[in-house]
């Protein structure tokens, strides 16, 4: 396999969301089949102790063994039962109190998963040996059966701190902030990489990788085929990622232009327009291209840059909505905001032009991820002087890293927010205050004094 298509691989992998049911299924499956095993090493245990003519547990007998799995089984099904609230609550709290852009990232939690199905399997294991016992006369004691419910025991104990731990998490919305941070960050990594130059502007406001040879594509007069989406995925219809080097690979084996309709995040519906294709020498189908695409449900944080920016804007939108009114949870996701931003400029900013190629598609430029990231935070939280001095703040330090191109929509926000700030208040002190960046919100009175812009926006 090739670097790119292990790539597009991992890719997938990556972004497509397990389903809850697979794991906890097959620990239920094991857990059946070690009721079955262990009960035949119990039998040969029993076997060399007749060989030997001693006991060698003394200690145990039958009776106490079968009270202890029934013990076992009882409290096994308790905590599953538990570990099915946690869940549903950390569901529930994510999509109504933060984002639904959360929900993937929770879905994705391997502690939920494995919990779920360790304490359910456990619980069968211990009731499967105790019925065994129950209804016939088994000629063995249960011995190894009933050590290992213990270690089984044990190890729920652990993974039930470990959802605690995890649901705690997913309650307190500063550490989910930084949950949602780490997983932007991986998105920028994955989708504006330091070393590998990112793609090439294209009239249109498309963008694709090099060409690297190969057959010609298809002359630019030619008359496009529009290729729709026909048959929703199964998993979704929300664009999610796509293999742009396997459909550049394509193209040029077909001598076709290619070039994707819809930007990463986009709902297709199901007679839109996916693709429209200059058709070269080979003839490709609907199939050829899809398998490149990726969809799902959710435009969550771990798709892309803007994908995480989303989810922090949609959080500080529900704190500033008038039922909850929390501007400080607002800044808090202005934080990581301004963090996000502040790596992903350095990246565009590097980016080198490139020949025309034969696959296009839509890419986001600077000016996006500002718009993405501030602008409706910056209408919602108006009436907030903590909102407006953090996102002055954002403004000034994010253009500390920026090229002087980059900076032309940070100081177009900054002199719309002077205008504003000038209608919203009507005391000469709240102006003042309004019109100070402060990165704490308010921290200081006088607020922050380092950075040009922020200097230039008083």
């Amino acid at each position: 396999m090739s670097r790119g298509r292990w790539k597009w691989y991992l890719t997938r992998h990556r972004l497509r969301a397990p389903r809850v049911w697979p794991l906890p299924v097959v620990l239920l499956g094991a857990g059946l089949f070690l009721s079955w095993l262990f009960p035949l090493i119990d039998r040969e245990v029993t076997a060399v102790e007749e060989e030997l003519g001693e006991n060698l547990f003394v200690h145990l007998d039958s009776g106490s063994m079968s009270a202890l799995l029934s013990a076992v089984a009882g409290g096994m099904i308790t905590l599953t039962g538990l570990v099915f609230t946690a869940i549903t609550l950390a569901m529930q709290f994510g999509a109504s109190q933060l984002s639904v852009r959360v929900v993937p990232i929770l879905q994705q939690d391997a502690v939920m998963r494995w919990a779920t199905g360790t304490f359910m399997s456990t619980f069968v294991y211990s009731l499967m040996i105790s019925v065994r016992l129950a209804v016939s006369q088994e000629d063995y004691r249960p011995v190894i059966s009933m050590l290992f419910a213990i270690v089984l025991a044990m190890v729920c104990a652990v993974l039930f701190f470990a959802l605690v731990a995890r649901v705690t998490t997913v309650l307190n919305s500063g550490q989910l902030l930084r949950l949602l941070a780490g997983e932007g960050r991986r998105a920028v990594d994955r989708t504006h990489p330091r070393t590998a130059p990112a793609a090439p502007a294209a009239p249109g406001g498309a963008a694709g990788p090099a060409e690297e040879g190969g057959e010609a594509a298809a002359p630019p007069g030619s008359e496009p085929v529009v290729i729709r989406l026909g048959t929703p995925p199964r998993r979704g219809q929300t664009l999610i990622a796509c293999d742009d080097r396997g459909l550049e690979r394509l193209a040029r084996r077909t001598g076709a232009r290619i070039q994707l309709v819809p930007v990463t995040g986009d709902f297709v519906a199901q007679e839109a327009p996916l693709f429209l294709v200059h058709p070269g020498a080979e003839p490709l189908d609907r199939a050829d291209l899809r398998r490149h695409l990726l969809f799902g449900t959710t435009y969550s944080a771990g798709t892309d840059p803007a994908g995480a920016l989303r989810a922090f804007v949609d959080i500080a939108l529900k704190a500033l909505s008038p039922s909850v009114n929390d501007p400080g949870r607002a800044v808090q996701c202005l934080d990581h905001i301004e963090d996000l931003l502040m790596v992903i400029a350095p990246r565009l900013a590097a980016r080198r032009p490139a020949a025309r190629a034969a696959f296009q598609h839509r890419t986001r430029s600077w000016a996006d991820y500002i718009c993405i990231a501030t602008d409706e935070i910056r209408h919602f939280g108006g009436s907030s002087v903590q909102v407006q001095r953090r996102l002055r703040a954002l403004y000034a330090t994010v253009a500390e890293t920026c090229t002087a191109e980059q900076v032309a929509p940070l100081r177009s926000r900054l002199a719309t927010m002077d205008a504003e700030a000038g209608a919203q208040w009507t005391q000469d002190l709240d102006r003042y205050l309004a019109r100070r960046p402060d990165s704490q919100g308010l921290g200081t009175e006088t607020g922050d004094t380092g950075g040009a812009l922020a200097r230039g926006g008083r």
